[in-house]
This record gives C-alpha cells, sequence and structure tokens, in this order.
C-alpha cells in the first residue's frame, strides 16, 4: 500500500469524472471504500467496480439517512465530491443549494458524531470568479455562478466548523483537471474530437484567456497527500 489512509473511507460523488478516478485508485490500492450514490446516479464510470465496495444510496439533503449511514459506516477518512450544477443543463437553484451547501451541512454534522481523522471538502476554482491576474488562495472569492455560489459557501462552512470546533476538515479547489473518463464537452475532449475526428480547428477563446490544468493523476495524488497530512 502506497498510502497511509485511516479507513474506513468514504466517497460522496463517486459517479462523477473526479470522484469516479478517486474511486478507481482507492480500489486499486485494496482500501476498505464506502459510497454514498444518489438512486438517479448514472454510474458508466464505475459500473464494472462498484462490486469492490460498499454502496448506499443516500440523499445527501436527507439529514437522517445521512446520519443513519454514517452511523453505521463511521468512516475515518471523508473524501466529499459530491456536487450539482457544474454543467449548464444543472441548472435548478433549489437542487444545487440542496446537494452542495445543505448536503455538506448534513455530512459534517454526522460525521462530528462518530468522529474522523480527516474530511477532504472538493471546492471550485470557479469560486474564485474571473480574474485578470493568476489566482493565488488569498484572493477575494468573487462566484460566478450558482454553483460556484453555494461551492463558496461551503468552503466557508467548512473553514468555520474547522476553526471553531477544532474538527480536521480541509478545503481543496482543483482547476481544470482533464483526463479519463471526462465528460465529452468539456475541453481537451473536444479538442481532441475536432483534430482527430472530425479533422477540424474547433472555435477557441481568445487568446487573453488562459487556464491552468492539470492531469486527473495529479489531481487525485494531491487529495491522497491532503488526507495523509492530518
Amino acid at each position: 500500500m502506497l498510502y497511509n489512509i485511516k479507513e474506513p473511507i468514504l466517497i460522496t460523488g463517486p459517479a462523477g469524472f473526479i470522484g469516479s478516478n478517486l474511486l478507481r485508485k482507492c480500489v486499486d490500492e485494496k482500501l476498505n471504500v464506502s459510497v454514498f450514490l444518489r438512486k438517479s446516479s448514472n454510474t458508466w464510470r464505475i459500473e464494472d467496480i462498484l462490486d469492490k465496495v460498499q454502496v448506499h444510496n443516500v440523499d445527501l439533503s436527507n439529514t437522517k439517512e445521512v446520519q443513519d449511514k454514517i452511523l453505521r459506516i463511521k468512516p475515518r477518512t471523508i473524501f466529499h465530491l459530491a456536487a450539482y450544477g457544474a454543467y449548464e443543463f444543472q441548472d435548478k437553484i433549489n437542487i444545487i443549494k440542496n446537494v452542495i451547501l445543505d448536503g455538506t451541512m448534513n455530512l459534517i454534522s454526522a460525521c462530528s458524531i462518530t468522529g474522523f481523522d480527516i474530511f477532504v471538502n472538493t471546492g471550485s476554482n470557479s469560486e474564485y470568479g474571473f480574474k485578470k491576474f493568476p489566482m493565488k488562495e488569498t484572493d477575494l472569492l468573487t462566484p460566478n455562478s450558482y454553483y460556484a455560489v453555494f461551492k463558496a459557501a461551503t468552503s466557508m462552512f467548512c473553514q468555520y466548523e474547522s476553526i471553531s470546533k477544532k474538527l480536521p476538515i480541509v478545503t481543496i479547489r482543483p482547476f481544470h483537471v482533464y483526463g479519463p473518463y471526462e465528460e465529452k464537452t468539456r475541453f481537451i475532449p473536444t479538442l481532441i474530437s475536432s483534430l482527430l475526428i472530425h479533422n477540424q480547428c474547433p472555435r477557441l477563446v481568445a487568446p487573453e484567456t488562459a487556464r491552468d490544468m492539470v492531469y486527473i493523476d495529479d489531481a487525485i495524488e494531491a487529495t491522497f497527500l491532503t488526507a495523509m497530512d492530518h
């Protein structure tokens, strides 16, 4: 085993791009993993490994449901990636709030009852909004969507809970992750498809726009190291 991460491990949002790659890494490392999945989740990214983990159908906005499952699992390491609203078609503000903010509040509340070693909350680079200069962690948050608003609120909530209650909670904000199992409509898959399949140059944004990209394996490595440091 390459990583000294306290078990059992809980992953929320395992059907998503980053969550699925994180789950695969945990399975490869033969770690004791439970996952929270919505009943409506599309599990195409992880269908082949679900039999290797403990699957719990949970609505994070349901306080009692979350508490009951946490009391049963008693996770020591929590990788919280569940989200809604990152894509344009996910535009229902109530669902965005329920999943991102209410879900996180319920999860931290439940985990605080059983105790834990580390809670890694996954924020978003969109919390910073659009800047005319390279972003720093200390920059003012200026969210540019409802998704970003509730991600920022969640980051602040996690920070407050960590400081006021001395809980081991940390937030990471991945910047434009790319790699296997990514949605085909995102930048890198669109670029590859345009050049290799359609043999045409894709339409790009103005050259003044710059973005940092990080490969999914590096993002997962950083997430694991974050969990180990606490």
